[in-house]
């Protein structure tokens, strides 16, 4: 990982859980999400920072997939939480 980029990540990082935040939950500690849009490359991909039970726990959205679930059952998409997170840097 380069340097701007490993700075990037420590930034986004450092607003916790995107998720946790818009459910009013306070600051979670977070792990670094990628958003993998058409076979993108991973190093390629935006990111938001989800606290490890909503990136890979079982309500997270490796857990729930791509197919809805996760947005059905939080009421919001990961584009969305992009958005929101790219707005708090």
């Amino acid at each position: 990982m380069k340097k701007e980029q490993k700075q990037h990540y420590d930034k986004i990082a450092r607003l916790g859980c995107i998720l946790c935040l818009h459910l009013g939950l306070g600051t979670t500690q977070p792990e670094i999400h990628h958003i993998r849009r058409n076979a993108s490359k991973r190093d390629n991909s935006p990111v938001i920072p989800l606290c490890r039970e909503h990136h890979r726990g079982d309500t997270g959205v490796h857990a729930l997939g791509k197919k809805g679930k996760f947005e059905a059952r939080y009421g919001i998409d990961e584009q969305t939480l992009l958005d929101q997170t790219l707005k708090l840097l």
